[in-house]
């Protein structure tokens, strides 16, 4: 439960692994996680989903490949808002340059 306001900065402090995309929390309670994600360039998260809650993101940084259970890829930037449905099966890969992206899951332990 929030008490009062929170502000989290986002774009601050982004840490970047040359071996594996990084996922860090943001913010996670009982009922709620906010995720910042992390890219290099080339850098991808294999096809996986979310059993237990639908997935929001909202990139902060860079371009990627985006693609759901239909496997159809989409080009995004900067300020794109994905959303993939609860226990869909997608997957991400940056382009040319540094991917961040924000996920906010709802009703995920």
């Amino acid at each position: 439960i929030i008490k009062s306001m929170l502000i989290i900065d986002h774009d601050k402090d982004v840490k970047f692994n040359k071996d594996h995309a990084i996922a860090e929390p943001l913010f996670v309670n009982e009922n709620n996680r906010l995720l910042r994600f992390a890219l290099l360039p080339g850098q991808e998260i294999k096809e996986h989903n979310s059993p237990s809650s639908p997935v929001f993101i909202k990139i902060i940084r860079g371009r990627g490949v985006f693609w759901g259970e239909d496997k159809k890829e989409q080009e995004l930037d900067k300020d794109s808002v994905i959303v993939f449905k609860k226990g869909e099966m997608h997957g991400i890969k940056a382009l040319d340059e540094e991917l961040v992206f924000i996920a906010v899951l709802h009703g995920a332990p």
